[in-house]
């Protein structure tokens, strides 16, 4: 290279540093204004590239469960979503410039998952396309759309690049327990003021409903989601045999502790999935032939029976909790959660009847701010169900109806095109298993199994679900290598 070529290019780097200098120092000006945030955080972003180059992979597998936002970004999406998105951005160019593999063959997941985002692509274009509240357009419901699509390409990103087997206790860990930082968000609430700033790296919603919640029932939202990624992680770490070793007793102790956390929320959901979990991976195990089954049994009505003369005397989260089981609890506790129960059925004699409307054209995500808006007022004033808005919205509180209504019968068959594959997929790769990673294996069968029964079940909210289901699967794919 010619010497005057070296100055061309030495006065071109050193005119853009210059430029991003002093960009950056009049944006620091106004630190706390969103613009100059999400600048520092591009400088940032070209700085630290070639690490993310190196380590997106890991960074998605931690952030997956993590309930970090995005703060700078409108709409403050979570951070898994933002990385989902980069992880594949980063994957198209390495293979571009290396010509590597660029995802791991798996057509039997591939196949229905790019079915289902061709019917979430074209029914978000045809029911009036992208609008999004951040924007300020009188379209919402844009970010349920980019949750599917996140979740999507974050199989993909997932499946990119293959687990080493060394390193599958590791990723495991960091897959699960990124959970723990939900625990944030009640921490910040509780501890005043001073810790707000914290909401900056968390979303404030699960401290909401502390905050602006008049019922004596508190609720810790953020610490039930924290305490069962705990619980799961320490299935997949030791198993059910693992937990119930005597010689190491801290191990039960520590689930127990963590499910009584669990407990705080106030959520039925979150005790009843964590049920289903065991009893699906107490299967899968191959337990139910082994003395542990008579004990589990012994242990349960011991249990039940020493619950029954106290439950009443428990925090009413607790009680809540446990509403769903034939025990005697206070009645604000059971009142709050029948409450809840019977808006829903009154909802779903409304929403049921408008199926046949939908079944070949999907309503889609979006809907009218003010509509839905004035919607709220008139409930305030009594002037209309308590459900009224949650028809606009579109979450239905229905696995099949969140996902039917909105797009269809083809969205239908394609998730179920889709969770079919996966569990054979998962299964497969539990009964083929090397036994370094068979605990892992089963596991994400066991919890794959469960959480898709209690979607189709229980309670389902197709646009939030999605990225569990298909990140449990994209797991087993990248540890496996299919």
């Amino acid at each position: 290279m010619s010497k005057e070529m070296v100055w061309i290019r030495t006065l071109t780097v050193g005119a853009l540093c210059a430029g991003v200098a002093l960009m950056l120092g009049w944006m620091l000006a106004t630190p706390t204004a969103i613009i100059s945030m999400a600048f520092v955080a591009l400088v940032l972003l070209a700085l630290f590239f070639p690490l993310y180059m190196q380590w997106h992979h890991v960074l998605l597998v931690a952030a997956w469960h993590s309930a970090i936002i995005v703060f700078f970004l409108p709409g403050q999406f979570d951070l898994w979503t933002v990385l989902a998105f980069v992880s594949l951005g980063m994957c198209l160019l390495r293979y571009t410039l290396r010509r590597q593999h660029l995802f791991m063959d798996v057509p039997a997941i591939t196949r229905p998952l790019i079915a289902l985002t061709i019917v979430v692509g074209v029914t978000m274009i045809l029911r009036g396309g992208v609008g999004g509240r951040a924007l300020g357009s009188q379209l919402w419901g844009t970010k349920r759309y980019i949750w599917i699509f996140a979740a999507v390409a974050g199989y993909f990103a997932l499946t990119s690049e293959r687990i080493p087997a060394k390193r599958a206790e590791l990723y495991a860990a960091l897959f699960l327990l990124s959970a723990i930082t939900s625990a944030i968000s009640d921490f910040a609430y509780a501890a005043g003021p001073s810790f707000y700033p914290l909401f900056y790296v968390v979303s404030p919603e699960m401290a909401g409903m502390q905050a602006v919640s008049t019922n004596p029932l508190e609720r810790f939202t953020g610490v039930a989601y924290a305490a069962s990624a705990v619980c799961y992680y320490l299935i997949m770490r030791f198993g059910i045999r693992g937990l119930s070793d005597l010689r190491r007793p801290w191990r039960l102790v520590a689930f127990v502790t963590m499910m009584v956390a669990g407990l705080f929320g106030g959520f039925r959901s979150v005790l009843i999935l964590l049920l289903l979990v065991l009893l699906v991976q107490f299967y899968f195990e191959g337990l139910f032939r082994s003395y542990l089954l008579p004990v589990g049994v012994l242990v349960t009505v011991m249990v039940a029976v020493l619950t029954v003369g106290f439950v009443d005397r428990l925090p009413l989260a607790v009680q809540r909790s446990l509403s769903f089981l034939p025990l005697r609890v206070d009645p604000i506790a059971r009142r709050d959660a029948l409450s809840t129960l019977d808006w829903r059925l009154e909802m779903w004699k409304v929403v049921v009847p408008e199926v046949p409307r939908y079944l070949l054209f999907g309503k889609g995500y979006g809907f009218d701010a003010t509509e839905y808006l004035l919607t709220q007022e008139a409930m305030k004033r009594g002037l209309y169900s308590s459900y009224e808005d949650t028809l606009i919205s579109g979450n239905y509180h229905n696995g099949l109806l969140t996902l039917v209504i909105p797009f269809s019968i083809f969205g239908l068959l394609s998730f179920l095109w889709f969770c079919w594959a996966a569990l054979k997929v998962l299964h497969a790769n539990y009964r083929n298993s090397p036994p370094e990673v068979k605990h892992i294996n089963t596991f994400l069968l066991a919890y794959f199994t469960a959480r898709l029964l209690f979607y189709l079940v229980f309670y389902g909210q197709f646009d939030q679900d999605l990225m569990d289901l298909v990140g449990a699967v994209a797991f087993g794919v990248a540890l496996n290598g299919g």
